[in-house]
């Protein structure tokens, strides 16, 4: 299988400066070396087969998908962000969905009743003097719902 070194150098490249997944990876290739391409004609254009060997063989110390989605995920935590955003996000990406759940089930065993708590509190203290009790049980979970918690898991911290 003989592909241009340019190619697998642009792969290189585009894999340490944006960090894509697999497929994300194969989609850019494809965009960039297949033979509708403007670039095909300078460098040569390839197939399925080679964009699988360069991601496969190529890249294989390289592509390090694991540490990418626990990096990941450890970014949108610090940031607050729901169990189901970061699963949203991470999916948007299109990253391997088994290595997804397996790292968001460690990584939130509880922490997202915390985080639940956190912003129950932040939203009583800003709309608690408007509404009456009822409505403002309402108000709480719309507003918990939109921020991408289950609506189970909202049920058990605020006692309903």
């Amino acid at each position: 299988m003989k592909i241009s070194q340019k190619i697998i150098d642009y792969a290189i490249w585009y894999y340490l400066k944006y960090y894509p997944s697999p497929k994300k990876l194969a989609q850019k290739l494809k965009q960039k070396f297949w033979p509708d391409s403007v670039k095909w004609q300078k460098y040569g254009w390839i197939i399925d087969d080679e964009i699988n060997f360069i991601i496969k063989e190529k890249l294989k110390n390289i592509i390090q998908e694991e540490e990418v989605i626990k990096s990941k995920v450890r970014s949108y935590k610090n940031k607050w962000k729901s169990k189901l955003y970061i699963k949203q996000k991470l999916f948007q990406r299109q990253e391997n969905k088994e290595l997804i759940e397996k790292f968001l089930e460690e990584s939130f065993k509880t922490w997202e009743l915390d985080l639940i708590k956190l912003e129950y509190k932040k939203i009583i203290k800003k709309i608690q003097d408007k509404f009456d009790w009822y409505e403002l049980k309402q108000k709480i979970i719309e507003r918990l719902i939109r921020k991408w918690f289950k609506y189970d898991d909202i049920l058990k911290v605020i006692d309903i």
